[in-house]
């Protein structure tokens, strides 16, 4: 019986690799053509990826406060919905602070990285990725 197993287990893992052929896939340049949805990403360069950089935090930010918001809206719907039971009301409570908390991380840490970025010189909506002068 075991035999039988090995066999059929050795068989259905081996056949699949017996029998396949070969593919031959077609060079495809993405950047080709003016129509094409990845020309943003062929022209990446060292010289505006900074400005991705900077659109990325800012995308990230709006995402801790969106997400934070909908929590606070969530806990306030709790404690309206709690009915005076104590521990709904604590675990509404929970979540409002936890809300407010994650809203001020969200902001402070923009704030710290624009105070940084701003004794530096730089601008977060500019920024440049530094060069290796050439010899």
């Amino acid at each position: 019986m075991n035999v039988k197993r090995l066999i059929a287990v050795t068989t259905g893992a081996i056949a699949p690799l017996a029998f396949a052929l070969p593919a031959f896939a077609q060079n495809i340049d993405p950047c080709q053509g003016s129509g094409s949805q990845f020309n943003k990403l062929c022209n990446l360069n060292a010289g505006n990826l900074g400005g991705i950089v900077g659109a990325g935090v800012t995308f990230l930010l709006i995402i801790a406060v969106v997400i934070s918001l909908f929590y606070l809206v969530f806990g306030g719907i709790k404690w309206v919905t709690s009915g005076g039971d104590k521990a709904k009301v604590e675990s509404a409570r929970n979540h409002i602070i936890a809300a407010i908390i994650g809203l001020v991380i969200a902001f402070l840490s923009f704030f710290v990285l624009s105070l940084a970025l701003s004794i530096f010189g730089l601008d977060i909506r500019k920024l440049e990725l530094p060069r290796i002068p050439s010899l």
